[in-house]
């Protein structure tokens, strides 16, 4: 009697910085203690835009698979939903904005001394912050 494994392999791109590589579940097939594994990995890269200034004079920087003028268009939508929002999101406190029928999870993030906001849904990203003068 052969012996027979099964391996699967998933990973979730919402936690993984832009340019991450992820593996999906393309490796889901039994196969024989004396036959090799053959893998099957599928590579996904996100890319990250500078989508400019979003309601309240906010920057919008989005991590996304869509073309730019997409991703762009999506991130106003979400930022516009999010500040309209009854609450804004803290610390302790995350706060869901709903755009087409999707729930964007939406949380308060201190990065070296940057203070933004961070909403994510999926397997895409958007970071909100204040514009920082150059001096």
């Amino acid at each position: 009697m052969s012996h027979l494994r099964r391996i699967i392999v998933r990973a979730s791109s919402a936690i993984l910085p832009a340019g991450a590589v992820v593996l999906t579940g393309g490796l889901s097939e039994a196969v024989s203690a004396d036959r090799p594994l053959a893998p099957s990995v599928q590579a996904t890269i996100r890319d990250n835009f500078a989508c400019g200034q979003g309601p309240g004079g906010l920057k919008m920087s989005m991590q996304s698979n869509r073309e730019m003028a997409q991703a762009c268009a999506k991130a106003g939508e979400v930022a516009n939903a999010y500040t309209g929002a009854p609450q804004q999101a803290s610390a302790e406190r995350a706060v869901s904005v709903n755009v087409d029928g999707a729930n964007w999870a939406c949380v308060h993030k201190t990065e070296s001394q940057e203070a933004y906001v961070e909403c994510s849904h999926a397997d895409e990203m958007l970071s909100l912050s204040k514009f920082q003068p150059v001096s």
